[in-house]
Parts: C-alpha cells; structure tokens; sequence
C-alpha cells in the first residue's frame, strides 16, 4: 500500500502523524515521505511490545514514542504508574527519542505520577469528557480549566535535566 502524505494535506502546521495501524516494517517509504515534509511519524507502543518490536519502531520512529500506558480502551481507569515507570528505562535503552505516555491519565494527580518517568503525557478521553459534561455553552471553558490543572501539576515536576 502506497500512502502518500501529500494526499491528506499534511505539511502546513503539522508537526507529526500519529501512526497506529501502518506496522513499522511495512512504511519506511511513508516515513520517510514525511521526515522529507518535516514531519515526525509518531509510533505506538504498548505494555505488551516485544523488544523487537521497540527496536522496528526505533528504528523509524522520529519526533517522540507514543507509549500506550496500558492495555484496554483510552479513558480506562486502572493506570498503574509503578509499572510504566519500570516499563519506560528498558524503552529507553532502546529508544533515542522522548517518551511521551498516554491511556488512563485522567487528572492532575495521574499526569503528575507519570511525568516523573515520561517526557510528556497525553490526555485526549478526559478533555472531551470534561467538555461534554460542561455542555456545548462551557465547553472551552471546561477544557480550558481542566488543562490548566493539568498545567499545574506538571510544572511542580522536577525538569528531565534534574531527574
């Protein structure tokens, strides 16, 4: 399968694509299609990544690693931050770019506790639930306050530097 990121209108403002159904070893000519617009392909891992598997995607990976934090659905509520933070040293090993850690981060608290291992958090279910139960008036509002908290909570954490 030829994807050309052309096609999709990529290359104004686009800073990455995350790649999640394109295997590693089937789109070195996409990746590389994008690196040429300056543009990162992101990667998945997953707790359940061979070390095969985190050496393909290093292998093509640029900008960051997206580490899915575990197994199950986005906005899951069972984070256990002990075993991303044993997870995340053997990435790194393997990994030369940052490591940012998504799935089950739903509040300061969570955000805090993963970002003294990773380089970054995502957090997508929980902005679009705050939003959807602020209702359409207050929705920006509500996202807006919500990540502001975030915000907070992630500058009280020592930078990568002091770790």
């Amino acid at each position: 399968m030829h994807l050309d990121p052309a096609q999709f209108g990529i290359g104004y403002g686009v800073d990455g694509v995350l790649v999640v159904d394109y295997p590693p070893e089937e789109c070195a000519d996409f990746a590389r299609l994008l690196r040429a617009r300056k543009i990162d392909p992101i990667f998945l891992l997953a707790p359940t990544s061979t070390e095969r598997r985190i050496e393909q995607i290093a292998a093509i990976a640029s900008g960051y690693v997206y580490y899915v934090s575990l197994t199950g659905i986005t906005g899951a509520g069972h984070l256990d931050v002990a075993a991303v933070n044993q997870r995340i040293p053997a990435i790194r090993a393997r990994v030369r770019l940052p490591v940012g850690v998504g799935f089950g981060i739903k509040d300061a608290a969570s955000a805090q506790a993963i970002a003294r291992a990773a380089d970054a958090v995502v957090i997508g279910s929980r902005v679009i639930q705050a939003m959807e139960e602020a209702g359409a008036d207050a929705a920006v509002d509500a996202a807006v306050s919500f990540v502001s908290s975030i915000r907070i909570a992630l500058d009280a954490v020592p930078a990568a530097g002091s770790r």
